[in-house]
């Protein structure tokens, strides 16, 4: 079986280079769970993939998400979506603004954790081998 290719997206409004704060650490967090995702994977064959995705400032909604092999963390992970005031947002966009949320077993999460990136990781990574059968 060859090499297969996990990719990540993680997409964030952008004002020049800056981000909102919770976007600021849920790419951290992306970055950290790449790389102990290759490491997992890697004796698996399969590699695993970062893109980053600059979206304009209107796009609040979409930001601050993850997709893992084409499909949304919140979906692999059963997570509902929901959104909550964010001063950062409102700081660098000039106006009210709520970001999105994920309700996931009883807890919010403003940012997304390491520890749920990982998870949606492997999800995507079985339904990848398991394709590949």
């Amino acid at each position: 079986m060859g090499r297969m290719r996990l990719d990540i997206l993680w997409q964030r409004v952008l004002k020049g280079a800056e981000t909102c704060e919770r976007c600021g650490e849920t790419g951290e967090s992306v970055r950290r769970a790449v790389l102990a995702l290759r490491e997992a994977l890697a004796p698996r064959g399969i590699e695993v993939v970062l893109m980053e995705k600059a979206l304009p400032l209107f796009a609040v909604t979409e930001s601050n998400r993850v997709f893992i092999g084409g499909q949304p963390l919140e979906d692999l992970l059963g997570a509902e979506v929901g959104e909550s005031h964010c001063q950062s947002c409102c700081d660098l966009l000039g106006a009210q603004t709520d970001c999105r949320t994920l309700r996931l077993e009883g807890r919010e999460y403003e940012a997304l954790s390491e520890e749920l990136i990982v998870r949606a990781g492997l999800l995507a990574a079985n339904r990848l081998e398991a394709a590949a059968q």
